[in-house]
């Protein structure tokens, strides 16, 4: 309920996305909206004009693909790598976390304090996943991504580890909670977000909404299997592992670090027009970092600015003086 009215509290203050106003041939309203999200610098060295040169001239108004397309030779890869990512966020064990937590507790030993240390688990959880944001834009996607998939597999295969044990001591259950909250807190930080972001950002202009909503699909039902397996592999009937569980979802884990260097690209600050570059040029995932953009040249882009001259300006000024106009009456 609270975050549903954070984000509606924000919607007034939201601009239209320029991508999307230029599609729609109203280049003014997407320099005065660019320009509004841009900082200082970018208005006062003319960085907004050129972005809208490369938004005009890059696939913006292209009418959108099949689903068909999905799969065809030059997307595959790109859905490919949103289904294989969202499977594996739940394949490490996000609903089992999230949702098994009590049942884990209580699993190992805590009885009632079991809804006590589940409460903790979600407040580090809630707390590591904002964390998260700040690594993404810092260090990228896939470092983020990578280190975190190996490190969860080092949690859970300690929680497999220390659950296995015949004669448990205090400080090996200890182990195994603290093992528990820190994989939950790597999880949400690293893997759990960096699913949605990447499946958002691979696909091209004319099927991103179709290459995120295949994978969102994919991942509710990857994790319905999840969800459903879960308490026949937790407790009886059914194979009873209880903390031994950690070694499946750390298996995958283990597979996934593999999977996203050799496979999941580098897509922090790209523009999508770089990202198609990217993958037309067929490049493996761990060149990602390295491949620079062709893009327009700097003489290219002067000389459609001087084209644009004052005409968007005084357009925009115009665009500005109306909206000015609107909420002065809107006061009154």
């Amino acid at each position: 309920m609270v975050p549903a009215i954070i984000i509606l509290a924000g919607l007034p203050f939201t601009p239209n996305s320029p991508r999307w106003l230029i599609s729609k041939n109203r280049q003014p309203e997407a320099l005065a909206a660019l320009r509004r999200i841009r900082n200082k610098h970018a208005n006062e060295n003319g960085l907004c004009e050129r972005e809208i040169i490369v938004l005009e001239n890059s696939d913006t108004h292209s009418e959108k693909a099949p689903w068909s397309s999905l799969f065809n030779r030059s997307n595959r890869r790109r859905t490919w790598i949103a289904l294989a990512i969202m499977a594996l966020q739940q394949l490490t064990g996000v609903t089992f976390s999230s949702s098994y937590g009590p049942t884990f507790y209580k699993k190992v030993g805590l009885g009632d304090k079991a809804f006590t240390y589940a409460a903790i688990n979600n407040g580090v959880s809630v707390v590591t996943a904002m964390i998260g944001m700040i690594l993404f834009d810092t260090f990228g996607r896939r470092e983020v991504t990578f280190h975190g998939c190996w490190i969860q597999t080092i949690f859970l295969c300690l929680i497999g580890g220390l659950g296995s044990k015949v004669n448990r001591t205090t400080n090996d259950t200890n182990g195994m909670i603290a093992s528990f909250i820190l994989y939950a807190a790597v999880l949400h930080a690293t893997l759990g977000p960096a699913a949605y972001i990447t499946a958002a950002e691979v696909g091209t202009v004319s099927l991103r909404e179709k290459t995120m909503a295949i994978a969102t699909a994919f991942n509710v039902v990857v994790g319905f299997v999840v969800v459903y397996t879960t308490p026949y592999l937790l407790s009886t009937p059914g194979a009873n592992l209880g903390a031994k569980l950690g070694y499946v979802w750390g298996g995958f884990a283990g597979v996934g670090a593999i999977w996203v260097w050799f496979f999941m690209p580098e897509l922090k600050g790209r523009s999508l027009e770089e990202i198609d570059e990217f993958f037309a040029a067929k490049l493996p995932a761990w060149r990602s970092h390295k491949f620079v953009s062709s893009g327009l040249t700097d003489v290219e882009v002067e000389n459609k600015l001087q084209g644009m001259g004052t005409e968007h300006v005084e357009e925009i000024e115009m665009t500005e003086d109306k909206g000015r106009g609107s909420r002065e009456k809107a006061r009154n």
